[in-house]
């Protein structure tokens, strides 16, 4: 019962810290995994989350063409990035995992006022976690919702900026918002 709690708990931190500076409020039956695990849970006994969240924005609207042989570069590339956070998350290795965000994402998933946000939702209150700081959220949100994270595909938005996706239960679900910054890619926020 416990593992079911903070797998729901994840699910919906997840839903929250890949789309928007808003709380994304998931149907219980299905919460996507957003980054909270119980720290008196062990890692082992997470079992299965959601790697994403699903996309709602018209993909459409916000593509930005590309030549065949740019995405499968960028693919590649991304493809191995996902690799590597996956075992620096799955790892725990916070410290390391900053290098991989951008400014913007470290302000805005440090602020007191997004982690409010994040902290009101239930799975979290229910088992008692309130996030204090960006480590908190790395160890309550990231953690349990990306360190088995696996790429489907990518949308180009810009020039330099991609969304990456994965699939869940069928579905396209979000990954990342990744832009090239000084010839590396990270993870950001728009």
């Amino acid at each position: 019962m416990k593992t079911l709690s903070i797998f729901l708990l994840v699910i919906g931190l997840l839903l929250f810290s890949c789309t928007t500076s808003e709380p994304v409020v998931q149907p219980d039956p299905v919460p996507e995994t957003v980054d909270t695990p119980p720290e008196s849970a062990p890692e082992e006994d997470i079992q299965e989350e959601p790697d994403v969240v699903e996309e709602a924005v018209s993909e459409e609207s916000d593509q930005f063409e590309v030549s065949q042989e740019v995405y499968e570069q960028t693919f590649e590339e991304i493809e191995a990035l996902i690799q590597e956070l996956s075992d620096v998350i799955s790892r725990n290795q916070y410290d390391k995992w900053l290098t991989y965000l951008s400014t913007d994402y470290i302000k805005t998933y440090n602020s007191q006022e997004q982690l409010d946000l994040i902290n009101e939702y239930p799975q979290l209150k229910d088992n008692g976690v309130v996030l204090k700081n960006l480590k908190d959220y790395f160890s309550w949100v990231v953690v349990p919702s990306r360190s088995r994270a696996v790429l489907g595909d990518i949308v180009f938005v810009g020039e330099t900026e991609v969304i990456a996706y994965s699939s869940f239960e069928g579905k396209r679900a979000k990954l990342y918002e990744l832009e090239q910054l000084d010839g590396e890619w990270k993870i950001t926020v728009w």
